[in-house]
């Protein structure tokens, strides 16, 4: 897996690319709490992720409880199919602030701020 963080003026974006995997799911976590650092929405990327096991939807699940208990808006942009079927099927997909692409996941932050 691979990661870039871009601190744009409104949002911080964390781009996540490869597997995501119990393996690796800590270097997520980090970035996550790197972003929020920053006091601006963070919105992840994850438009080249194309697995994520159960470490990494803790990772997600984590990062959404946060957001609901007063932290910056947390938004998943650009699923990759394979993940999108994944949080549906685990019953997590409609908790989560998803959004087609980065933009407009920076569009839903600008507007809910």
């Amino acid at each position: 897996m691979t990661l870039t963080l871009d601190k744009l003026p409104d949002s911080t974006v964390v781009r996540a690319a490869g597997d995501i995997d119990v393996s690796n799911c800590a270097r997520l976590a980090e970035a996550i709490v790197q972003g929020r650092q920053r006091g601006k929405p963070l919105i992840l990327d994850f438009s080249a992720v194309t697995f994520l096991d159960s470490g990494g939807l803790h990772v997600l699940l984590t990062a959404h409880a946060g957001a609901a208990h007063g932290e910056r808006e947390f938004y998943l942009a650009a699923l990759h199919p394979r993940v999108a079927r994944l949080l549906r099927i685990s019953g997590v997909l409609h908790h989560l602030k998803v959004r087609p692409s980065v933009e407009q996941a920076r569009t839903a932050a600008v507007t809910s701020s």
